[in-house]
């Protein structure tokens, strides 16, 4: 491995020099005598693949065309790394996911083949004009119609579409607890499925340096070294030390880029086969169609409540649409990631859950912001609305005398979850305070006058973060990893830190500087930060389950504190003196004489012409993971005669524990509130039932949530300090996404409850459009004026 950048700048062109440090997006890049890539994809969600036309000759500029029949036959298909066991014992369903589709596709826009051009038009026109004759069949893109034994197989082999039957928790004592309920309520809830829509869609430039025998792949990923491993040592089989990935800035990202998609590898084949680079970027219709997308379960859920209101037990059985293909880490997300927070932050005596994920002629989903845990805190906070309702009980007091208090910690919740801490009763009291709850109801009255229905909804949550559960999944009694190295520049005045994590756009760098200074004692500015390259790193872990902070934060304390100890240890020979006598106090070394310097005097002192006595590399395992927890309110306005919904105010009170930079946090509630609202109100990747066809394939008919339509968000924070980690942090980047969909929903129920004569039979469902409510409102008797 390599590791001194300005070897990198005499032996790499300059492209590649400014895609590893870092200053650009991966589309900035054009190197010299460049190609280009373009996919042909099916129409069609279901089809049997007749003929491709793979001539070369007949379109301008098209250097070669690749099929399946192409590919070495020793490239084996994308891997799901996440293993399931049925409840009955055997393990889940593993159909291959194959580079490009071979005799049959299974959704709309799967690759068909792969047109290398000299530029990027003549690229897409040779493709579009590629004739690939299809038989067309039967589709399924419902995942509860994908059940029924009649339905269309997406893989004919197999003797239904029903990928894994997971189940978690005591199905005796949850059956016991409902049996001995003096109160009983169900829901049967959606959890709508969503595009990511990042601002920067996919990518990749894939160069092979035949001088050194590897290759290069620049592309926009959330951890180098996973996409690096899995292409390498998954799929081509080939030391992954043989190519170096490499990400620069990334715009936007929220799980979609975590994973490994075939359009990768083609391209790194590609460039090895021709001798030249090769670049693709996916068009917004591409993202729509091939980036795996989020969500979509089917949930019927009870809880059990005693006489008091004391919750006894939460059952849920969820089909979970996992698409066409399994992609990395697809099951995870409805099984072991999202299903442990069904009692969320609550003494729950019991939870039962049964997950069925189901294969649909859809694109595949994966992890989305949040990745299971928004899910699961939906189903709870919608049970304890409903129970609420039902037993005549103020939605709040429901939660205050359920919450985990205090006194409790640390709790092991029903599904053994083990929170060290939090601030349950308190987040919620301040929420009620500052959304000033006891006065709603004069807020209501005033809607009332103007022809308007005015609702309230609450939801607290709790997110296991930091990684744990997928580390313990890849391998038993494993634990999350991550990296850091410091190297010290020779004057002593600045420092350059790698890190393993990725971020996608959420200032980590800034965060990341303030602590290496912090603990360094130099200013932040002086902290040059650098991600997204294997050949600065031995390893790194990336960024997912909002655990960068955590982990990143972690490598580069120990990182900084071996660095001090080899300062140490140099200053002890310099001064002549044993180094036990030596001591740092805030970032300075001195000695019982009075001679004190700091770092950066010492790392001036001792630099030399080799590399730097101080720098430092240091991986670090994770022990524990941390729980982030808080309590939001929202309160809408709906006009009955249109159905719009207005978000009159929204309360976000969190405890994210130490928080190194407020506005960045601020910043990251702000986007996973949007994106939670977006979920609610708007966003629904619907397909055609008969031929699963994307029918929401752009931004015209599939609706973000607009900036003019959300109000000022009113967010405070409570710190009660992590106990598990040295600087006391909780993960935070997707507690937006966890609180937002359920505060939303409940606030909107809350409204047109209050306008009829009894509870409606119909509940709202994701996304509550215009249209539902109106249809809601209108299909039940009004109360009489």
């Amino acid at each position: 491995m390599d590791l001194d950048p300005d070897v990198d700048a005499v032996r790499d062109p300059a492209w590649l020099v400014q895609a590893r440090e870092g200053w650009c997006h991966t589309d900035d890049l054009l190197p010299p005598g460049c190609l280009h890539a373009a996919f042909v994809r099916s129409p069609h969600a279901s089809a049997l693949i007749e003929s491709v036309d793979a001539d070369v000759h007949a379109h301008d500029g098209v250097v070669a065309i690749v099929t399946a029949a192409d590919l070495p036959p020793e490239w084996r298909p994308i891997p799901c790394i996440v293993p399931v066991t049925n409840r009955d014992g055997s393990q889940r369903a593993d159909p291959p996911r194959t580079l490009l589709a071979r005799e049959r596709v299974r959704h709309e826009g799967e690759a068909v083949a792969m047109v290398i051009a000299r530029s990027a038009l003549q690229a897409r026109r040779a493709a579009s004009r590629l004739a690939v004759r299809y038989r067309v069949l039967p589709a399924v893109s419902d995942a509860q119609a994908a059940l029924d034994e009649q339905a269309p197989r997406v893989w004919p082999g197999m003797p239904s579409n029903v990928c894994f039957d997971w189940e978690l928790g005591d199905r005796l004592k949850s059956d016991a607890a409902f049996a001995s309920a003096a109160h009983v309520v169900r829901l049967s809830l959606r959890n709508n499925r969503v595009v990511v829509a990042p601002l920067e869609t996919r990518n990749a430039i894939a160069w092979h340096d035949s001088r050194h025998g590897r290759s290069v792949l620049v592309t926009a990923t959330q951890g180098v070294h996973w996409t690096r491993d899995v292409i390498a040592r998954d799929v081509l089989g080939i030391d992954p030390g043989a190519l170096e990935v490499i990400t620069p800035q990334v715009g936007g990202s929220f799980g979609a880029k975590i994973f490994v998609y075939p359009e990768q590898v083609l391209v790194l084949a590609a460039a090895r086969r021709l001798g030249l680079p090769v670049k693709w970027s996916a068009s917004r219709t591409e993202a729509f169609l091939t980036d795996t997308q989020g969500r979509d379960h089917h949930t019927c859920a009870s809880m059990a409540l005693d006489e008091e209101g004391r919750m006894l037990a939460v059952s849920a059985e969820t089909v979970a649409n996992l698409g066409a293909h399994l992609s990395n880490y697809a099951p995870f997300n409805a099984t072991t990631c999202g299903a442990p927070l069904l009692g969320g932050c609550y003494r729950i005596g019991s939870v039962y859950t049964r997950v069925r994920g189901l294969f649909t002629h859809t694109p595949p989903v994966d992890s989305y912001r949040g990745a299971g845990r928004p899910e699961a805190n939906y189903v709870v906070e919608r049970l304890i609305d409903e129970a609420a309702r039902q037993i005549g009980m103020d939605r709040a007091e429901l939660r205050r005398r359920n919450l985990i208090r205090a006194e409790d910690f640390p709790f092991t919740t029903a599904t053994g979850l083990c929170i060290d801490s939090g601030m349950f009763q308190q987040n919620m009291a301040q929420a009620l305070e500052v959304a000033d709850y006891a006065g709603f109801e004069r807020r209501r009255s005033a809607s009332a006058a103007q022809g308007r229905l005015r609702g309230i909804g609450l939801a607290n949550f709790v997110e296991a973060n930091g990684g744990m559960a997928l580390a313990r999944l890849m391998e038993p009694g494993g634990k999350p990893r991550e990296t850091a190295r410091l190297s010290f520049v020779a004057s002593g005045t600045r420092v350059r830190l790698d890190i393993g994590t990725q971020g996608s756009g959420q200032g980590h760098a800034l965060a990341y500087a303030r602590i290496a200074g912090e603990a360094l004692g130099m200013p932040a500015e002086c902290i040059d930060v650098f991600q997204g390259r294997t050949d600065r790193l031995a390893q790194g872990t990336g960024t997912g389950g909002s655990k960068s902070m955590l982990s990143g934060s972690t490598a580069i304390l120990q990182a900084v504190g071996q660095a001090r100890e080899k300062a140490r240890q140099w200053a002890a020979a310099d001064w002549g003196v044993p180094a036990p006598s030596l001591e740092w106090r805030n970032a300075v070394l001195s000695d019982a004489r009075g001679r004190a310097m700091s770092m950066a005097d010492l790392a001036r002192l001792a630099a030399g012409p080799a590399l730097h006595p101080f720098d430092q590399e240091s991986t670090v395992t994770i022990p524990t993971g941390t729980y982030g927890n808080g309590c939001h309110a929202c309160e809408v306005e709906v006009d009955p005669a249109t159905g719009e919904c207005r978000i009159a105010a929204y309360v976000a009170v969190n405890d994210f524990g130490t928080i190194v930079m407020p506005t960045l946090a601020e910043a990251q509630l702000h986007g996973g509130i949007a994106q939670g609202i977006g979920q609610a109100l708007h966003e629904d990747c619907r397909f055609d039932p008969g031929t699963g066809q994307l029918e929401t394939a752009d931004f015209g008919r599939y609706h973000l949530p607009q900036a003019s339509r959300l109000p000022r968000f009113d967010i405070r924070f409570n710190g009660a300090r992590c106990t598990t980690n040295p600087l006391g942090l909780k993960g935070c980047g997707e507690a937006g996404t966890s609180a937002a969909p359920p505060a939303v929903i409940n606030a909107l129920q809350h409204a047109l409850d209050s306008r009829m004569h009894a509870q409606m039979p119909e509940r709202v469902q994701m996304p509550a459009t215009a249209g539902q409510l109106w249809r809601l409102l209108h299909a039940t008797q009004e109360v009489s004026p």
